[in-house]
Order: structure tokens, then C-alpha cells, then sequence
């Protein structure tokens, strides 16, 4: 293969579902990223100051 390597040895292991069908296997992968954590992040915390808020009026 003229040096060429497989690229299974650099795809990185993640959390994955495996779902047995009767046409086959379907492989879920689960994996979260940093967009993801970040909006989770802006979220959270657009919550707690809007309930902060309630109780800080009265």
C-alpha cells in the first residue's frame, strides 16, 4: 500500500449504542461538544438569574 496507514487506528472511541435489527446493526454514537455545553451553560444560567430575579422583587 506504499506506507498508506488504515485510519482506524486514529479514530478517537466514543460512548455508542449498539441497536440490533433484523436488517442488521445501527451503531449510535453519543458524544457532546463544546457548542453544546456552552448553549447548556447560557441556558442554566439564563434560568437561575431569571428566577433570581422573582425573588429578589419581592
Amino acid at each position: 500500500m506504499n506506507g498508506q496507514t488504515s485510519n482506524i487506528g486514529y479514530v478517537e472511541m466514543r460512548e455508542h449504542t449498539v441497536i440490533e435489527t433484523k436488517e442488521g446493526n445501527m451503531m449510535v454514537i453519543h458524544e457532546i461538544t463544546l457548542g453544546d455545553v456552552v448553549i447548556s451553560v447560557i441556558l442554566a444560567a439564563m434560568l437561575i438569574f431569571m428566577v433570581l430575579e422573582r425573588f429578589m422583587r419581592r
